[in-house]
């Protein structure tokens, strides 16, 4: 009976002991997780403080005035203008020297030519005027189908290209409005002057 109470009285110091430690991790837990959420809130409360003055830096550059040019100095200046005079007479030296020159080469050119009086000086002949060739149309074209000679009169039946076809002819008779007139007929054919020229046309056979 002592045994059993001591053996009870042996086992609730171990019960207890387990639970405090249990108590203890729990409270490390919520103290290590209590530690890490203020870390995150510091890191988020140091970058909007970096971010606040990082746009108050920018904001107080933008309002700045910008500088101004430095202005030259009288002595800069002044050598600027005594350059400036320098280059103006060097090229003033230049085209007086160019001049001169270009002068001395006319008069030895002029001296060599001979000089002519203006009497003997004659004016340049007239240009050619502008002839304008003549046109002449082309005579026309006839072709002679067939050619009666008789002792008292010769007759020829011809075609002319674009008007008549059958035209009885005889010599002196004219076709193409007047301009062409017949001057001969014979056996071979017939000869017509057109333009104040003569064109043999041969019968067809």
């Amino acid at each position: 009976m002592a045994e059993a109470v001591a053996k009870k009285s042996t086992a609730i110091p171990s019960k207890s002991s387990a639970a405090a430690t249990r108590t203890r991790a729990a409270k490390q837990s919520k103290r290590g997780q209590i530690a890490i959420l203020l870390f995150l809130l510091m890191c988020f409360v140091a970058s909007l403080y970096v971010f606040k003055m990082t746009m108050d830096s920018a904001a107080i550059s933008s309002n700045l005035p910008e500088p101004r040019p430095s202005e030259p100095s009288d002595a800069i200046v002044k050598e600027s203008a005594e350059v400036e005079k320098l280059g103006s007479d060097f090229s003033g030296m230049t085209m007086s020297t160019t001049l001169a020159m270009q002068t001395a080469g006319m008069a030895e050119q002029i001296g060599r030519l001979p000089v002519a009086s203006p009497a003997t000086l004659s004016p340049p002949p007239p240009p050619p005027a502008f002839q304008e060739e003549a046109y002449e149309p082309d005579p026309p074209v006839i072709r002679v189908k067939a050619v009666m000679i008789t002792e008292g009169d010769s007759m020829a039946i011809i075609d002319v290209e674009g008007e008549e076809s059958g035209l009885l002819v005889r010599r002196g008779s004219k076709f193409s409005n007047g301009d062409a007139r017949i001057t001969k007929i014979d056996s071979k054919g017939v000869t017509f002057t057109w333009m104040r020229k003569s064109y043999p046309v041969a019968v067809e056979r």
